[in-house]
């Protein structure tokens, strides 16, 4: 071996192994859906369920099927389950059954028992620990303590087109073109117009976890979505406008938008699909989706974001990934359909079943 040989052949080697450690990447991990059961609902009218004790339900899992609500354990227990002839909203804490013209609506556990009842002719909604009525004409609300007596009242003049909570805030949408946030107190924290459009009307509205920031869908004839921040009030305004995009095709529905927890992105319906911003730089992705989005819902590691669409009778569920990386899809023909999650777990109801999915990494 030459002396040439002899001085290169060190060099390839070091530049080969230095190659491998800068070019060396693990390998990412897939994530994968494992199956754990599912449970025929009518099992439990049938007398076939255990009875619940009241440890249950401390980590029970709600759910709306049609005219049907109840409450279940992680593991699979039914720990309540009835029929509602008209309308129902059902939180994880509590539920309420209501007419058209319901003068007194009770508020129950989910073991079924009266924790309170709301005495306001409305339209109640519960999600998570908030309670709110929407009032006859439309265009005010309230909202409600646990045990259904009025905290706070809000009176318009304008329909209310969207509406949002977070555990610091709430935001209503108006058909008038008006967006108002509030605190959990009721003092007006928000109040502008994203503008833009030919005819306003706001067709979807969210308010992120600390109230800093608000989302909206609004407009017909110059559609456009529009993220606002919140601002110093002594700067004489409430809101300016972080982003806005205007929309090449324009939806003529209402809207479902969603920030994530740590308010890091925000999640909008569009035409195309799901629509996606981060809140960080403002970048924005579209993701092809069919179907009117339904719900919107984070694993409990916050890395995986489900989404559940319908088509027809058709419901699919489809899967996110670290902002905008698309895992993949299923559907399933039903009459009703809902989702939730608890911890790294996936619930699924369709029609008389309900079913569980654990979400692994491998």
């Amino acid at each position: 071996m030459n002396k040439k040989v002899k001085i290169i052949m060190p060099i390839f080697i070091f530049l080969a192994i230095l190659y491998i450690i800068i070019a060396f990447r693990p390998l990412s991990s897939e994530i994968q859906f494992l199956p754990v059961w599912t449970i025929d609902l009518e099992s439990y009218t049938k007398g076939e369920a255990e009875t619940p004790k009241a440890e249950d339900f401390n980590n029970a899992v709600s759910f709306k099927l049609g005219q049907t609500l109840g409450y279940f354990t992680p593991e699979g227990k039914i720990l309540n389950y009835l029929t509602f002839p008209y309308k129902a909203t059902v939180s994880h804490d509590s539920y309420s059954l209501y007419g058209t013209a319901s003068t007194e609506m009770q508020i129950t556990s989910p073991s079924g028992n009266q924790i309170g009842k709301i005495s306001v002719t409305g339209f109640p909604y519960f999600t998570e620990d908030r309670k709110f009525i929407f009032l006859p004409g439309g265009s005010s609300f309230s909202k409600l303590n646990e045990d259904g007596s009025v905290e706070w009242t809000y009176e318009g003049f304008s329909p209310i087109t969207a509406f949002s909570s977070s555990s610091t805030g709430i935001v209503a949408g108006f058909a008038n073109g008006k967006v108002l946030g509030f605190d959990n107190k009721g003092n007006i924290t928000h109040n502008y117009e994203p503008g833009g459009s030919n005819h306003e009307v706001i067709l979807g509205a969210a308010i992120s976890e600390s109230s800093e920031y608000i989302a909206t869908l609004s407009g017909q004839g110059g559609q456009r979505f529009v993220i606002s921040k919140r601002t110093d009030a002594s700067h004489g305004a409430h809101t300016l406008i972080a982003f806005y995009k205007s929309m090449d095709t324009e939806l003529t529905r209402q809207v479902l938008i969603k920030f994530s927890k740590d308010e890091k992105k925000v999640f909008y319906n569009s035409a195309k699909g799901i629509g996606i911003v981060d809140c960080r730089n403002y970048k924005n992705t579209e993701i092809p989706i069919k179907g009117r989005i339904l719900s919107i819902l984070e694993s409990g590691s916050e890395n995986e974001i489900f989404i559940l669409s319908k088509e027809g009778r058709t419901y699919t569920v489809s899967t996110i990934e670290s902002f905008d990386a698309f895992q993949g899809a299923f559907s399933f023909e039903a009459d009703s359909a809902c989702i939730a999650v608890r911890d790294n777990s996936l619930f699924i109801g369709r029609d008389g079943k309900l079913s569980r999915i654990d979400i692994i990494h491998r």
